[in-house]
């Protein structure tokens, strides 16, 4: 690989993130602080074409000029084996007003990782962010989830931001390329998500959603419709007519990544003209296991307006249509903060739940009890798919 070294150990990085931090604090007491906050515009944040921006405080950090998403380079976060954890940090000379953004960054790593990026305000309130990037998986844009709010963040004045991972005592790299500014909708969108097509979509959702006239979607294996414990074609139809969305999790529940390409396509094309030919929306996606790679992005992309995954809810406008995360089977206490999160930073929320008995049924009561108090304060509202697609895609 062609890699121009930046900084090749954090212990040398920590003494320029000590100098950065002693500047702001001596801006603050010179009453530099109170400079009007550089209102960022949706796009393009950081190409990362200047790594001198970037304080490394763990791990190293170089320019990678072969292993790219946009741009001559991207940056190589590494961790050598004792690190624990790689962190990068930007500090901005004048805060930047990034209320009316929300960040999405072009992610791979040769380990499965969940990457962090931090936005800290001039008090040091901050918000905390993630994704899921998959083992030696495609080199795309991550749409980020909100996962931890500390005090009261200040998104209109944000003093430096943060990309981090946990190593532990492996060797790993992380590269992060166009870290981009999305919009977010003017109020916080919840999908209700049922994969697999249980016949428990029919016995318990179906009723409890009706009470509030919740759009849904369940994602069907067609090879698995009319089977034991499975939803019937009856019941498809009836919850179609119903207002639900019916799609695709493709003709079986194995795993994309399992199957050549040629394999891939056949499983998810064979899925869309089942659903065609029986008159439902073969438009929208779940990945069997959640599992893909650059191959079943592309098949995804081609067959379907939006494809769904497992991971961190919270996010924005959508920079991958094909790689929607959702939060698989929350509990009744995640859902509530995340739910609370979603109204409050008016980011899209999909909730995914698989059968509906015991503590996932309890949760999932949990969740939409959340979800109409919410409602009904004007704080969120029940979106199906297509609304999605329609409406909240970054240009």
């Amino acid at each position: 690989m062609k890699r121009r070294v930046y900084l090749t150990t954090a212990a040398a990085a920590m003494v320029a993130g000590c100098s950065a931090l002693s500047d702001s604090e001596t801006s603050d007491e010179d009453g530099n602080g109170d400079e009007d906050a550089v209102d960022e515009e949706l796009g393009s944040f950081d190409e990362f074409e200047d790594l001198s921006q970037w304080t490394v405080m763990e791990g190293s950090l170089t320019a990678d000029e072969e292993q790219t998403y946009v741009g001559s380079q991207s940056a190589r976060m590494e961790a050598a084996e004792g690190d624990g954890r790689i962190m990068i940090k930007r500090e901005f000379d004048t805060p930047r007003d990034l209320s009316n953004g929300y960040p999405a960054i072009a992610f791979a790593s040769d380990h499965t990782v969940n990457p962090t990026v931090q936005l800290t305000d001039t008090d040091g309130d901050r918000l905390l962010l993630k994704c899921a990037v998959n083992a030696d998986g495609p080199f795309v844009h991550r749409d980020l989830g909100i996962v931890e709010r500390v005090g009261e963040p200040d998104l209109s004045s944000v003093e430096h931001t943060k990309i981090s991972v946990w190593a532990g005592d492996r060797e790993l790299s992380l590269w992060c390329d166009d870290y981009r500014l999305v919009g977010r909708p003017d109020t916080g969108r919840v999908l209700l998500q049922f994969p697999g097509g249980h016949e428990t979509v029919a016995s318990e959702a179906a009723s409890i959603l009706a009470e509030h006239d919740y759009p849904a979607t369940v994602f069907v294996n067609t090879d698995y419709v009319d089977g034991e414990d499975r939803l019937s074609v009856d019941d498809l139809e009836s919850l179609q007519d119903d207002g639900w969305t019916i799609a695709s999790q493709s003709a079986n529940n194995a795993s994309l990544i399992d199957q050549d390409a040629a394999g891939q396509e056949d499983q998810i094309s064979s899925a869309v003209s089942w659903l065609d030919d029986h008159g439902f929306d073969s438009a929208y996606f779940s990945y069997p296991l959640d599992g893909y790679d650059e191959s079943a992005l592309e098949l995804v992309d081609e067959y379907h307006d939006l494809g769904f995954v497992g991971g961190f809810a919270g996010h924005g406008y959508l920079t991958n249509a094909a790689l929607a995360p959702q939060a698989a089977t929350p509990d009744a206490d995640e859902v509530t903060t995340l739910l609370d999160l979603t109204a409050e930073y008016n980011t899209i929320t999909s909730l995914s739940y698989g059968t509906l008995e015991g503590s996932t049924l309890t949760a999932f009561e949990a969740a939409v009890s959340k979800i109409s108090e919410l409602e009904s304060e004007g704080e969120l509202e029940v979106v199906s798919p297509s609304d999605v697609a329609s409406d909240n895609i970054a240009e």
